[in-house]
């Protein structure tokens, strides 16, 4: 019986039903959308950075820090067995340390990244290094990333001087030349690196057998004189990042749901206001207090119900079209964030599930509020339209 009459009490209300249930549709679809597009933006981003660097982890030369180059010399360490046996497809070998390139008589701080040509672990484009000796020429072949050649204006087959200094702190320079620019979706790989073959960045600098780190697809338990980098901490920075950005996110939530809520909040204020006569004819019907907010707070829950049954079809569309074209991110090619593709929405079931639960449980909040003072009318001047003014 309350069902029937609150449904019927809701449908007649007209343009304002179907207006609040619109809008608390709109904020579920908003409140989802949003979640889901940081998702796939952490979900890229992640991708991007494992399948180009972190791999499963890194176990890392004692006390090296990829942020500190002044020091990338002295934080070598020879492979351990451990790592040796390990095929190419679970490893790969990094050897780095720093040098000075001279390209067009101007001086380019680099990073020279020597990583073993034959793994297969990490997805780089350096084809282009495998059709040359394991033995060092005259001259040094290296590839750049589209953002490095494009900093240090060099272009494929350009040649340009290289300096750095060997274990022994011996200064040497060689001509280098750019055999391959490649495209490198992850900045960091790109962005002041000179990639060279690790046999001829081992023999340059005097460091046989050394690394400054070592790849692997996962986690191969403790191994003497290295440290493992799990790939959470690798990527620290980022997460910490796209995090920060939910935390703003988090406010234009609360004005979605403050925005669905003022309209059933308004609707349920008028509804007591202008129905006075019909609560106090319920209440001489022997209806009681209890029974009649339920009535209310039911009418203004509909417009909950219902717009969960809205937003699942306004989404569905809107969603299915999203993923069709994705969101284009090019305009960050030139920050540091390895996202560069079209990023898609990545929707975890578990955050559909509770945003719906907590704005349907605050929408029947905000129903059953303006309604509690109908415990207090009297039904004689509710029947005359005067319990309320």
């Amino acid at each position: 019986m309350i069902v029937s009459i609150a449904w019927k009490n809701f449908s007649r209300q007209g343009i304002r039903a179907i207006l609040n249930v619109l809008v608390t549709a709109l904020a579920m679809v908003a409140v989802v959308f949003n979640l889901s597009l940081y998702n796939g933006f952490q979900a890229q981003a992640t991708r991007n950075m494992i399948r180009t660097d972190v791999g499963g982890g890194h176990y890392q030369a004692p006390g090296f820090d990829i942020l500190t180059p002044t020091e990338w010399e002295d934080t070598t360490h020879k492979v351990p067995s451990a790592l040796k046996k390990l095929s190419s497809a679970e490893k790969a070998e990094v050897l780095v340390q720093q040098g000075q390139l001279y390209p067009n008589r101007r001086l380019y701080p680099v990073q020279l990244r020597g990583i073993d040509i034959d793994q297969t672990l990490l997805d780089l484009p350096l084809d282009g290094l495998k059709k040359f000796d394991a033995k060092l020429g005259d001259v040094i072949p290296a590839v750049l990333g589209v953002k490095m050649a494009k900093k240090a204006h060099l272009k494929q087959g350009d040649t340009a001087v290289l300096k750095w200094r060997d274990r022994n702190g011996v200064v040497d320079a060689r001509d280098v030349r750019v055999v391959d620019v490649v495209t490198l979706v992850n900045p960091r790989v790109d962005e002041g690196v000179l990639w060279l073959r690790l046999d001829h960045l081992r023999n340059m600098t005097q460091r046989m057998d050394e690394v400054s780190w070592v790849a692997v697809d996962e986690h191969h338990g403790n191994v003497d004189g290295m440290k493992f980098q799990s790939v959470e901490q690798l990527i620290a920075d980022i997460l910490y990042m796209i995090e920060q950005d939910r935390r703003y996110a988090k406010i234009f939530w609360v004005i979605l749901v403050f925005l669905a809520g003022i309209g059933v909040f308004n609707t349920q204020i008028l509804n007591v206001f202008k129905r006075q006569k019909e609560v106090g004819t319920l209440m001489a019907l022997g209806m009681t207090p209890g029974r009649i907010v339920s009535v209310f707070t039911l009418e203004g829950s509909m417009a909950a119900f219902l717009s969960v049954f809205l937003a699942l079809v306004l989404g569905t569309g809107l969603f299915a079209w999203f993923q069709s074209v994705g969101l284009d991110v090019s305009h960050l090619a030139e920050s540091t964030i390895p996202v560069q593709e079209k990023v898609l929405l990545e929707i975890h079931p578990d955050e559909v599930a509770y945003s719906t639960v907590i704005i349907v449980a605050i929408m029947i909040l905000i129903s059953w509020l303006p309604v509690r003072k109908i415990t207090r009318l009297d039904p004689t001047l509710a029947l005359r339209g005067r319990a309320i003014t």
